[in-house]
């Protein structure tokens, strides 16, 4: 549904993909719509781009040799990053798995600083001692950038922990890859932060590859 203006449109409401749920209760679940204006979706539109120019600027600089060790990139995997900031704050915790330039723009990391940190410059992000699976942002709490396959799972809701205990009212927004799904710690994390009752959300980002394997070869 567009309401238009003289050029362009002001809003519009899109509607969402059902869910598949097991035994949750139906009232609980996310809305099946959700409205956006002009100025949003210019904004997420260029944050988007922003990050896809970066991410192919960065595999031009490895198959360069100019980008030395490993190199996740997530061009393809934009809107992930850039629609789950829009819902977030940066008193929000984020911790993600290795493919993480994308949130790291989303969580106030330049271009500029995300390139110099894959150079292993000192003016990148974490001083180019990272890489490009560790990135990391304390003071907007994005907690990495984790390189070993599901281990970011079990410290999610750690952070989910102290966001309960200290009393705030905000989430921990823990990440993983399809790839990861089958790790035992993401279910034990989820079922202590079940147990627990703790403000932890668990997203996956199937982009249906494990690691560098493509899902139709598993």
């Amino acid at each position: 549904v567009y309401k238009r203006q003289a050029r362009g449109f002001a809003s519009a409401t899109v509607k969402l993909a059902g869910y598949e749920t097991f035994k949750l209760d139906e009232k609980s679940l996310p809305p099946t719509q959700a409205s956006i204006n002009t100025e949003e979706a210019l904004k997420y539109y260029k944050d988007m781009l922003i990050v896809r120019r970066m991410e192919i600027a960065c595999d031009n600089l490895y198959k360069n040799k100019e980008i030395r060790g490993f190199c996740h990139l997530c061009d393809g995997q934009e809107a992930i990053a850039i629609g789950m900031e829009a819902a977030l704050t940066w008193e929000d915790c984020i911790i993600t798995a290795y493919r993480d330039h994308g949130q790291a723009y989303g969580r106030g990391d330049t271009p500029f600083q995300i390139i110099s940190e894959l150079m292993g410059k000192k003016t990148g992000s974490t001083g180019g001692k990272g890489g490009s699976m560790h990135f990391y942002r304390k003071k907007n709490n994005f907690y990495g950038g984790n390189g070993i396959v599901g281990a970011q799972c079990a410290v999610g809701p750690g952070l989910a922990f102290g966001i309960k205990y200290l009393g705030r009212k905000n989430i921990s927004v823990t990440m993983y890859g399809d790839g990861a799904a089958n790790q035992g710690q993401l279910y034990e994390a989820a079922n202590m932060a079940k147990l627990w009752n703790l403000p932890c959300v668990f997203v996956c980002e199937n982009n249906r590859y494990g690691m560098g394997t493509c899902l139709l070869y598993t």
